[in-house]
């Protein structure tokens, strides 16, 4: 059995966790001082990625029920993290918030993708009459 929305929301995690996945990799280059100069390419990269992120950051959060919990920490990230260059330039103390933030979404976007994927995974070892029949059991009494 394949449950749509269930899909669509396991899509939504998957494409949220790989922009999180290269904004990373972008704050962790800028941050390495050691690190060769930053070129344009890689500023043009981060801000298509953080601009990606905002564009769907609220959608995505609402479609996965997570708004609460995570839209502050991503938000503070996003805000913080305004070029490879700009982080590069963060107090420690700034950078530690970043670098907690991010896990946190992350952490969050992580856990979400694992449910749904349990999720789907009990989905596909239920016949499509034992789905039905389940959903019917479960839904709430309605006073008449």
């Amino acid at each position: 059995m394949r449950d749509k929305d269930l899909e669509t929301k396991l899509r939504l995690v998957t494409l949220q966790l790989e922009n999180w996945k290269k904004l990373h990799d972008l704050i962790t280059y800028g941050l390495d001082k050691a690190k060769p100069i930053i070129s344009t390419e890689q500023e043009r990269q981060f801000t298509e990625i953080r601009g990606n992120l905002l564009q769907e950051i609220e959608y995505v959060f609402r479609e996965l029920n997570m708004v609460a919990e995570v839209s502050g920490k991503a938000m503070s990230v996003l805000q913080r993290g305004v070029s490879v260059r700009g982080v590069r330039d963060l107090s420690n103390e700034e950078v530690r918030r970043l670098e907690t933030d991010w896990n946190g979404v992350f952490t969050k976007l992580g856990l979400m993708q694992g449910q749904l994927k349990a999720r789907r995974k009990d989905l596909a070892e239920q016949t499509a009459f034992s789905y039905y029949l389940n959903r019917l059991l479960q839904r709430p009494a309605t006073a008449r």
